[in-house]
């Protein structure tokens, strides 16, 4: 009979089932997506690194002989020890309006490599007998459409050779394929290249030597030992320092988003998971209390206590298992969406969606936790009345707060008064009632407001920090009379120049390896902005860091950072830090450039020009520059945008979405379950109020003010909640190549109110129907 009733219960309230349903939906599939999501790029790296033999170390100089690589092999702990040739180069790409830069790899007479080994998607490897085949990366040739037997243009040591393209490939050294310098990978602008050894060593003068070096280690080895016995053998040979695989650039940037995918995967799902089983228990511990007067005729017949309380179990479990199994199939497509979206950002050959077995099954478990949770509180208080008791309604909730009294009260009437005792009267269940809308709206804000920080990101970084129209890169340091030529160039409206050096920047035992960036004091085009968007001007003796690299530094305005420059000279110097900047893209630190130029101990020289250009003459104005000899590649602020919009963009979009649909559903279900359980628990006291005279539609607008004043009062609660979960979960996201502001306007905030809003006012016209189709009889008489 009972399990009838569980049928009969489920059909009765089908709207009110369904929307808790969807409630612990919206929770599993953010937990189920996440975590697959994080489980499929951590299962696929893996695989990939282990099956083509990533390197552990690298080591680079500017020239050393063959026979060092040897010696190095030597080296306790050190297993393979592969030299190479490695230059960047320029590309003669006519189809790209603004310069391709290049990165040129040999390849062992032996064909593969024995370290990051290619993924050959199509058409083969080199022929180490043939100077004029290339093999280039997947990602260039997807944007350019190209195939094998294609030519390319490179500039080998000031001579223009014609190379042709064999075959397209995938390395786990460029799964992440950024221009140096630059925080975000631009496939269009940026070619991986490998070829024979011979050619490139003919080239460049390197027959019978390497400039780079490829390591890998025995399990037992210790790292920091090995990194310091081959930068003793190098160093008399220009080398830079040897970094482990935690500094390879690709490695760091993939690891780095392994580590935010985990701490989200964790997070994310935590906060709204947590929500929405706290919203389910509120539901359901009124949905169950209301049932009071038949849990109490139950026992009254003689039913045990077991019996009532495993009929509820199946009532919410049955409920938990339905929003669970369609959390899952959400979460599934949902994850799938995710890695889809990592797909052109990391380029593995093959990025596999996982779902590992436990993860289902743990998400069900959770929901099923949950919602049993909050029906067991219900039905033991329910339990502890005695049958006649319990067969009772509720006492009349009373009020003891004077103002009740108050004139103004009074003037009001009866139905103000009805609405503030149903409120104040039981200030637990209307507490309860406030914080479950309240905590519905910051689940709209979850998605809603990532295009307010996305927009702020980019009217920050392109507007006020980097205003310059796009910069050229030259290949190696030039006195800044450069700066004067292209200033004078037809259309340049003004350009500054920049020095930048690669360093290591150490804190105690902290370091940190990237690139130093000189700027005039007065520079204007590229001006550092601390977060309230106030100027600083590089100083003359010490650093401009920003934030994300002070605190990965833990350093802050005064600390003294140790400052290692990793070519030349190798000079190591000390600099206080002068001030902490924001900024969107990358880790980044400044210095003014005449002082940057006397610690390096070398004249006012620059590699870098920034320049703000006449847009009707843009385009001519980068192919002219591209053409020089010296420039190694360009970058145009516009094409930026388009790359943020391509990178970043796509892949917080879809969150976004998944994110604001579920905040909408969270928000119905919230407020309409909160109208109807008001419903269920007064209809006695407002078909009696029909009897004693009152009209339908004044019942009506008792209930519904209540409601209102509950919904009124959450507004402002749930607006504070929502900036504090945002900035939570943005503060567990935040990586060194793009942060996200914890920015949220106030449209959005209206959005949100008004979503709010709109499920209580539909909410409220479902209620004012039933209300309306109230057979008193029925009503006023024992229900089952």
């Amino acid at each position: 009979m009972l399990d009838r009733k569980v049928l009969r219960d489920l059909w009765n309230l089908r709207g009110q089932v369904v929307t808790i349903a969807l409630l612990v939906a919206a929770g599993v599939t953010v937990l189920v997506g996440s975590v697959s999501a994080y489980v499929s790029l951590v299962t696929t790296a893996e695989n990939y690194y282990r099956m083509n033999r990533f390197a552990v170390l690298w080591a680079d100089v500017k020239r050393a002989p063959r026979n060092l690589a040897g010696r190095i092999s030597e080296i306790p702990g050190v297993g393979i020890v592969e030299a190479r040739v490695v230059k960047e180069v320029r590309v003669d790409w006519p189809q790209s309006e603004t310069a391709v830069s290049g990165r040129m790899i040999s390849l062992p007479d032996a064909g593969q490599s024995e370290l990051n080994g290619l993924t050959i998607s199509i058409g083969r490897s080199v022929d180490p007998a043939q100077r004029d085949e290339a093999v280039i990366n997947a990602a260039f040739a997807e944007s350019w459409n190209v195939r094998p037997g294609d030519a390319i243009d490179v500039v080998l040591n000031g001579h223009a050779q014609k190379f042709r393209i064999v075959g397209i490939a995938n390395s786990p050294e460029f799964v992440y394929a950024a221009t140096p310098g630059k925080p975000l990978p631009d496939d269009r602008t940026f070619v991986v290249m490998w070829v024979a050894e011979r050619a490139v060593a003919a080239a460049f003068n390197m027959e019978g030597a390497f400039n780079s070096l490829t390591l890998s280690l025995a399990p037992e080895a210790m790292e920091a030992q090995v990194i310091a016995e081959i930068d003793r053998i190098l160093a008399p040979y220009g080398a830079v320092g040897a970094f482990g695989r935690r500094d390879q650039p690709s490695h760091r940037f993939l690891s780095d988003e392994l580590a935010e995918q985990r701490t989200l995967a964790l997070t994310a799902p935590l906060i709204f998971f947590s929500i929405g089983a706290f919203l389910l228990n509120i539901v359901l511990t009124r949905l169950i209390e209301a049932q009071r007067e038949q849990i109490a005729a139950l026992k009254a017949l003689g039913f045990p206590s077991v019996p009532i309380a495993m009929h509820y179990a199946k009532f919410v479990g049955t409920i938990a298992l339905a929003g669970s199994l369609a959390g899952v199939f959400m979460g599934i497509r949902y994850g799938q969406g995710m890695v889809a979206n990592y797909r052109p950002f990391f380029r593995f050959p093959d990025l596999v969606y996982v779902v590992p077995t436990w993860l289902p099954v743990l998400a069900t478990l959770a929901s099923l936790a949950s919602a049993l949770s909050g029906a067991a509180l219900a039905v033991r208080r329910v339990l502890r009345l005695t049958p006649a008791e319990g067969m009772r309604p509720e006492t009349p909730a009373g009020v003891a707060f004077r103002f009740a009294d108050e004139p103004i009260l009074r003037r009001w009437g009866p139905r103000t008064k009805m609405v503030w005792r149903a409120i104040l009267g039981r200030p637990v269940k209307s507490a309860l009632t406030v914080l479950g809308l309240a905590l519905a709206l910051p689940m709209v804000v979850m998605g809603l407001f990532w295009w307010d920080a996305l927009a702020y990101m980019v009217d920050v970084q392109f507007r006020f920090v980097e205003r310059a129209d796009g910069t050229v890169t030259i290949d190696e340091p030039v006195s800044d009379r450069a700066v004067r030529e292209i200033a004078h160039l037809s259309g340049v409206w003004a350009a500054e120049g920049l020095r930048v050096v690669p360093v290591r920047l150490s804190a105690g035992h902290l370091n940190y390896r990237m690139t130093l960036t000189g700027l005039d004091a007065d520079a204007v085009l590229r001006a550092p902005r601390d977060e309230r968007l106030r100027v600083h001007a590089a100083p003359p003796e010490g650093l401009l860091l920003t934030r994300g690299l002070a605190d990965r530094l833990h350093v802050a305005r005064g600390s003294v950072v140790v400052v290692e420059c990793l070519e030349g000279r190798r000079d190591v110097f000390q600099l206080p830090v002068a001030a902490i900047v924001d900024e969107a893209l990358g880790y980044n630190a400044y210095v003014e450039i005449g002082a940057l130029n006397r610690l390096l101990h070398e004249g006012r020289v620059v590699n870098q020009v920034v320049m703000s250009v006449d847009p009707t003459q843009s385009n001519s104005i980068w192919r002219r520059l591209a053409e020089r000899p010296h420039v190694m590649t360009t970058s145009v602020k516009s094409a930026w945008l388009r790359i943020f919009d391509e990178k970043i963009g796509g892949l917080v979009v879809l969150a976004a979405v998944v994110l604001t649909a579920f905040g909408v559903i969270i928000s119905v279900a919230i407020v309409y379950n909160s109208a109807r359980i008001a419903l269920q628990e007064r209809a006695w006291e407002l078909a009696s109020l029909c009897i004693l005279g009152f009209t339908r539609g004044e019942v009506s607008r008792i209930l519904l003010a209540e409601l209102g004043v509950q919904i009124a009062t959450s507004i402002p609660l749930g607006l504070v909640l929502s900036q504090y979960i945002v900035t939570v979960i943005l503060a567990a996201r935040s990586n060194e190549s793009f942060s996200i502001p914890p920015v949220i306007s106030n449209a959005t905030f209206a959005s949100a109110t008004l979503i709010v809003f709109g499920a209580g006012a539909a909410s409220a016209l479902l209620v004012w129907r039933r209300i309306d189709r109230l057979d008193l009889t029925t009503v006023l008489k024992t229900r089952e």
